[in-house]
């Protein structure tokens, strides 16, 4: 394949968790991808492997939100709840359970980054993905607060994990 440059790409990305755009984010979405091995040895070639399987393969981003509003932390917090007074709707708070039991992947949902400027072509798609509800930000002067979150990833009923590209596209 010849070379191309229209094949480097840059730029920031729309993270969109179950068909809802979480907004903003600030430094950057990272996407981490690793894969588990064991390789195959046998007595007479020593620690020479004779082959290597896969065993497993993991998938995880990290988004950190810039739009830290209490919607964004419902949908990022399992058990959390968004409560809306009655009386003076503008009033509203987030109260948050332990989670104790709380099976992830029961409530996973589709992770979509989608490179800003493209309609799909780019995707990069987590199937099942959730957080645990790990939060870590800072209350700065001098800073944006940005809840900094961790989504995992998780095997579909097919085993896929995520998909790159057109989602749309067919065999």
């Amino acid at each position: 394949m010849a070379s191309n440059t229209q094949n480097v790409k840059l730029g920031v990305c729309n993270v969109i968790f179950d068909d809802e755009d979480l907004g903003f984010t600030k430094g950057g979405v990272e996407v981490e991808v690793s894969t588990e091995t064991h390789e195959v040895t046998v007595d007479q070639f020593g620690n020479t492997p004779i082959d290597e399987i896969i065993m497993g393969r993991n998938v995880q981003v990290t988004v950190p939100l810039a739009e830290t509003t209490l919607e964004n932390l419902v949908r990022i917090m399992p058990g959390a709840t968004l409560i809306t007074d009655a009386v003076d709707p503008t009033k509203k708070k987030v109260d948050v359970s332990t989670g104790v039991n709380t099976s992830l992947l029961s409530i996973a949902k589709q992770l979509v980054l989608r490179p800003v400027g493209t309609t799909g072509e780019d995707d990069f798609i987590v199937h099942k993905a959730m957080t645990a509800g790990a939060l870590q930000f800072a209350y700065n002067f001098d800073q944006e607060r940005v809840f900094n979150v961790s989504f995992k990833g998780y095997a579909d009923a097919d085993g896929n994990l995520f998909t790159v590209g057109d989602e749309t596209a067919a065999a």
